[in-house]
C-alpha cells in the first residue's frame, strides 16, 4: 500500500531502522509470556511458603481477636493493631512481590534482551488523540487483539472449570476438616489450578511471541524510496560525495607529484605511460615505484621529472609491464629486476662519473 507517496513497503527493514525502533522502545513483546512467568514465580513462591503464611495469618488473627478484645479496644490500641497488622502483612507479601518483580524483568530480558530507554515515557500528545484512538480500536489489529483476549479468556475459564469439576470432591472434604487443614488443602488446589493456567499461558505466549515478531517486522518494512533516502543520508549527497572523491584524487596526485624529484629514473612508453622508480642501496631491498600514470598524468610526470632533472628512459615493454604489474609503493616485480637493474646501474655509473 502507498505510504505518503513513498511507495509500497516491500523492503525488509535496514539495520539502522531496526536500531532506531529499538531505541524508541518499539520491540516485539508478548504479554502472555510476561504474565505467565510472573504468575509462575508468584505461585511457586506461594506454594513454597503457603503453610507458613497460613499458620502465620491464623496466629495473628487469633492474637488480635482474643487478646485485644479481652483487654478492650481504645484509640491507641486500634492504631497499634492497624500498624502492626500492616507491617506484618507487608513482611508476608514482600518476598512474593520481590520475586514477582524480578520475574517481570527476566521475562522482558528473555524476549528483547537488555534495553534501557526513557523515550516511551516521554509525553506525546498524538497518543491521546481521540480520533486516532478510535481508529486503533476499530482497526484490524484491534480486532485481532480482541479475538486473542476472548480466546485466552475462554481457554483459561475452561481449564479452571475442568480443574474445579475434577477436584470437587476434595473441596467438599476440606469443609469437614479443621480450619488450618482446610485452608492448606484449598490453597494447594488453587495453586495446582494456577499452574495449569500458567502452562496454558506459556503455550499461548510462545505463539503470540511468534506473531508479535512477525507483525513487528512487517510494521518496520520500508519502501524502496525510504531505503534510497536512508542510503543517501548515510552516504551523503552524491554531488558532495563526488567532490570529496575529486578532492582525494587531487591530494593523492599532489603527493605523487611531490615524490618525483626523489626518483632515480622515469621509464616511459614514451607518450602514454610514465613510471618513476627510486632505489636506495642502503635502505631498500629492491627498486620502488613512487609514481606512475597514463596519458595526461604521464605527461605531467615527465614534465616534473625534467624540472627536477630526473633522467627519463624510453623503454616501451618495461614501462608497460611496470604499469600493469606494480602499484605505487610496490617494489619492482622479481621478473623485471634485471631490466630495471641495467638501467639503474648505467644511471648510477654516470652520476658517479660526475
Amino acid at each position: 500500500m502507498p505510504d505518503d507517496g513513498t511507495g509500497e513497503k516491500t523492503e525488509e527493514a535496514t539495520p539502522k531502522r531496526k536500531r532506531e525502533a529499538r531505541e524508541e522502545g518499539n520491540v516485539a513483546n508478548a504479554k502472555e509470556i510476561n504474565q505467565a512467568i510472573t504468575l509462575l514465580t508468584s505461585f511457586a513462591v506461594l506454594y513454597v511458603l503457603m503453610q507458613r503464611i497460613i499458620f502465620q495469618l491464623l496466629g495473628e488473627i487469633r492474637y488480635y481477636f482474643s487478646d485485644f478484645i479481652v483487654q478492650g479496644l481504645s484509640t491507641f490500641s486500634a492504631y497499634q493493631i492497624l500498624y502492626e497488622a500492616f507491617f506484618k502483612l507487608v513482611m508476608i507479601i514482600l518476598p512474593i512481590m520481590a520475586f514477582t518483580a524480578l520475574a517481570g524483568v527476566v521475562a522482558n530480558f528473555i524476549q528483547i534482551g537488555a534495553l534501557f530507554t526513557a523515550k516511551p515515557l516521554v509525553p506525546d500528545l498524538k497518543k491521546i488523540d481521540p480520533i486516532k484512538g478510535f481508529k486503533k480500536i476499530f482497526s484490524l489489529r484491534g480486532l485481532v487483539e480482541l479475538l486473542k483476549s476472548l480466546f485466552k479468556l475462554a481457554l483459561i475459564s475452561f481449564v479452571a472449570y475442568r480443574h474445579l469439576i475434577n477436584n470437587l470432591e476434595i473441596f467438599e472434604k476440606s469443609t469437614l476438616l479443621g480450619l488450618e487443614e482446610s485452608l492448606v488443602n484449598i490453597a494447594a488446589q488453587i495453586s495446582r489450578m494456577g499452574f495449569n493456567i500458567i502452562a496454558l499461558l506459556i503455550i499461548l505466549g510462545i505463539f503470540d511471541l511468534l506473531y508479535q515478531r512477525w507483525q513487528h517486522n512487517k510494521d518496520l518494512k520500508m519502501s524502496k524510496y525510504e531505503v534510497k533516502q536512508e542510503r543517501k543520508e548515510m552516504e551523503g549527497d552524491p554531488m558532495l560525495r563526488q567532490k570529496r572523491k575529486q578532492k582525494q584524487r587531487e591530494m593523492s596526485m599532489n603527493r605523487m607529484m611531490s615524490n618525483i624529484p626523489d626518483a632515480d629514473v622515469v621509464i616511459t612508453n614514451p607518450t602514454h605511460i610514465a613510471v618513476a622508480l627510486k632505489f636506495d642501496l642502503e635502505e631498500m631491498e629492491a627498486p620502488e615505484v613512487i609514481a606512475k600514470g597514463e596519458g595526461l598524468i604521464a605527461q605531467k610526470i615527465k614534465a616534473k621529472a625534467r624540472e627536477a632533472e630526473v633522467e627519463i628512459v624510453e623503454n616501451k615493454p618495461l614501462a608497460r609491464s611496470l604499469n600493469e604489474m606494480a602499484e605505487i609503493g610496490d617494489q619492482v616485480p622479481v621478473e623485471l629486476y634485471q631490466a630495471v637493474a641495467e638501467i639503474l646501474a648505467r644511471i648510477f655509473r654516470e652520476k658517479d662519473r660526475y
